[in-house]
């Protein structure tokens, strides 16, 4: 229910003229941080923490809130642009947005990037703004059961990988057991090799900036350009943008899908915008009647995995604002500036302060609105980096993606393995192994081995049980049949063919 006394109070509350103006700097700020590899928006805000201490709570909150708005939408920028995932929750709009830019269209693909973020943020946060309540419950009925089955359900999209069956569970295994490193639940050290620095699990920027930057600069150095060999069919207008903007609204289906799955996997603690993404991808491509373009450039793809990326940001706030429990490391930034300034996430903001609760809310809807105008700007200017030769970009790169590396934690071993994997990509890619299903073992590795740890201690010996709770039961046929579908299509396609060669040599 609704209390619009709170609300009215709420928009008095946002619109005044000190608020707005720190929600425009704060998505300038976060755009241009989330822009850097390796600078995600927790870092971001973290950065830009001790500059609110002294701000009205307010404006300190908008600021920070609106930095991590930027820094989500912008992430996926340098994702489509240089294969550089400004955050894990990019991963997936890596897979075709990149593609996109190599055949010249970089900026139809930044402007449904642009659009896909600015439709996930809008309805993500008008759901919650309606719904909030209710979904607050939904979250309640999600324990170690569900979100084990939701992370398989997000491992789901390894199916759909093109190329050998064989090849591709080898590295996804693989994946799953170097996400498997680190402390166990229950604090032992598993897979560190004594090295204290592994007890942390390995990072995923590190891995990220070594799968997928590093090792597509090794490809890069035959080419003069991003885009081949010269600039010339390379989108150079204003009118690709404005297309691929439109792009995005003809897509009601798959907007509408992919921002309920962000949504409601962004209330779950703990799964956030990469699983977000990921599910919602696969979705696109399973329903999708063009499935063969999925990876090689296909838009439905790229707007599947933005929109879920920024919808899955409105559910992370609303489980912060509610629970008090943060959906991520940059919800629990948020929470703490929340608390610098005397403000409890949870039960108590509600009740207490719900004109805080719905200020933020709506002052995160008008982020998205504002952030329209400032990404269209943003893209127009950044999109002229496939201008630039590859002979200046790639050292220019290199640095930032090193650095980037050695952001997260400050030590040398993230370097380190920050070439190591971009050595195993270089290899994987040689012998046709994909890269996609290693990075998504290694993502969800760590919250499969935790969850599924937690069911075990749960149901000791009572296995069956599970199959009592609804969600898990209905989880599980459908990641099942998930995994059966591209075997069973592939068994079709080959009869098919079989009866079609017959048909041929009885004519």
């Amino acid at each position: 229910m609704i209390d619009l006394t709170a609300v009215s109070q709420g928009l008095d509350l946002l619109f005044q003229w000190q608020v707005l103006l720190f929600i425009f700097i704060g998505l300038l700020v976060g755009i241009i941080l989330g822009a850097i590899p390796g600078v995600s928006g927790t870092l971001g805000i973290a950065l830009m923490l001790p500059l609110t201490y002294h701000m009205q709570p307010i404006d300190a909150i908008m600021f920070l809130s609106a930095i991590f708005t930027g820094s989500v939408y912008s992430g996926g920028v340098t994702a489509i642009m240089l294969n550089i995932p400004g955050a894990p929750g990019a991963v997936a709009t890596t897979l075709d947005g990149y593609p996109m830019t190599k055949n010249g269209r970089q900026n139809e693909a930044l402007g449904a990037g642009l659009m896909s973020s600015v439709i996930g943020c809008l309805i993500g946060y008008m759901v919650i703004f309606i719904f909030l309540e209710p979904l607050g419950n939904l979250v309640l009925a999600f324990q170690a059961p569900e979100m084990l089955m939701l992370t398989v359900f997000a491992l789901s999209i390894i199916s759909t990988v093109k190329g050998s069956v064989s090849k591709t569970l080898i590295v996804g295994f693989l994946g799953l057991l170097l996400g498997s490193i680190g402390a166990t639940a229950f604090g032992r050290a598993r897979g560190t090799f004594g090295e204290a620095a592994l007890y942390e699990g390995i990072q995923l920027v590190p891995a990220l900036m070594g799968l997928l930057a590093i090792s597509e600069l090794f490809f890069l150095i035959q080419r003069k350009f991003i885009t081949g060999e010269g600039t010339g069919n390379v989108q150079k207008s204003f009118t690709p943008i404005l297309k691929g903007m439109k792009l995005v609204v003809k897509q009601k289906l798959n907007v509408i899908r992919s921002t309920f799955i962000g949504v409601i996997i962004g209330l779950l603690p703990a799964a956030g915008s990469t699983v977000a993404s990921l599910v919602s991808y696969s979705q696109a491509q399973t329903f999708s009647k063009n499935k063969s373009n999925f990876g090689k450039g296909e838009p439905a793809g790229l707007v599947a995995a933005e929109t879920a990326n920024n919808g899955s940001e409105s559910g992370g706030m609303a489980t912060m604002l509610t629970f008090g429990i943060p959906g991520g490391s940059a919800t629990a930034v948020l929470m703490a500036a929340f608390m610098i300034h005397g403000l409890s996430p949870g039960p108590f903001l509600v009740r207490d302060h719900m004109d805080m609760t719905y200020a933020v809310i709506i002052g995160n809807f008008l982020q998205g609105i504002l952030l329209i105008g400032i990404g269209v700007l943003f893209i127009w200017y950044f999109s002229k980096v496939v201008l630039v030769p590859t002979r200046l970009l790639i050292p220019i790169v290199t640095i930032f993606c090193f650095l980037g590396a050695f952001s997260v934690r400050g030590i040398y071993l993230d370097v380190i393995l920050t070439l190591g994997f971009a050595l195993i990509a270089l290899i994987m890619r040689k012998l046709d192994y994909p890269i996609i299903a290693l990075l998504l073992g290694l993502i969800l590795g760590g919250t499969i081995d935790g969850e599924l740890t937690r069911t075990m201690v749960m149901y000791e010996g009572q296995y069956w049980s599970l199959l009592q709770r609804p969600i898990f039961t209905g989880m599980l046929v459908v990641t099942i049949i998930l995994f059966l579908v591209p075997s069973i299509q592939t068994v079709l396609n080959k009869r098919k063919e079989n009866n079609e060669v017959k048909q041929d040599t009885s004519m």
